[in-house]
């Protein structure tokens, strides 16, 4: 990534950290010792390494199980509403089909995993939000609150957009038909 003609420009995110890039190719010749795949092949090696991304997504379970057992916790002993409830009820529902899921499907890569990654992101979006909402006005503070909810629209684009995740999943899985190019 560092021969003449690349530019690496970071995206910031709201958290403060810039997770992704926008890479930029210019004349770029690369020698064909460097190749990976063969030539023009190289979308195919970018969606093996995507798919195989995927595939590794099941680790985030333990992570979301932290979260999820913390929530837990902060709801201990308050009143919560009917809505905050049935909101928490069903994550920790949805954590236990992800963590069974991952286990089942192990680091393997397959078109299956973009349900695990689609899954286990948007899960991971919802309790954030359910998380700052049980925070109260802590949540706003600086902390790990406030970070997850900034952090958690970038669980749904790394990896492949939950739309991308979507797609894959009615195209590859449930056999619909490809969506009409632009």
């Amino acid at each position: 990534m560092d021969l003449p003609g690349i530019e690496i420009r970071p995206l910031k995110q709201m958290t403060g950290e810039a997770e992704f890039d926008e890479v930029f190719f210019t004349d770029v010749h690369l020698p064909a010792a460097n190749l990976l795949g063969p030539l023009h092949g190289g979308w195919g090696v970018g969606m093996a390494v995507l798919t195989s991304e995927r595939g590794h997504i099941g680790t985030s379970v333990i992570g979301l199980e932290r979260r999820l057992e913390s929530m837990a916790r902060l709801a201990e002993g308050r009143d919560l509403s009917a809505i905050e409830r049935q909101q928490l009820a069903a994550l920790i529902s949805k954590g236990s089909s992800y963590k069974a899921m991952a286990q089942r499907q192990g680091p393997i890569a397959s078109t299956a995993a973009s349900l695990m990654k689609l899954g286990i992101t948007e899960m991971m979006f919802e309790t954030s939000m359910l998380r700052g909402d049980l925070a109260g006005m802590d949540a706003t503070l600086d902390g790990p609150d406030a970070f997850g909810m900034l952090a958690a629209p970038g669980g749904r684009i790394a990896g492949g957009t939950s739309q991308v995740q979507r797609n894959i999943i009615g195209e590859r899985l449930l056999g619909l038909p490809r969506e009409p190019k632009a």
